[in-house]
């Protein structure tokens, strides 16, 4: 994931957050988010061992 995305890691997930902030502001849907962003978490964390 990190080679297919310009700017790396970092890059894509401060504009992955930065629009999940967004969305949430303009949704109310905070909840979901961070449902979502915590997913993403544990999802990242388990294939990295």
């Amino acid at each position: 994931m990190r080679d297919l995305v310009p700017g790396g890691y970092v890059f894509t997930h401060a504009v992955f957050w930065g629009v999940a902030a967004l969305v949430a502001v303009g949704t109310n849907a905070v909840a979901i988010i961070l449902v979502i962003g915590l997913g993403l978490l544990v999802f990242e964390t388990a294939t990295k061992q």
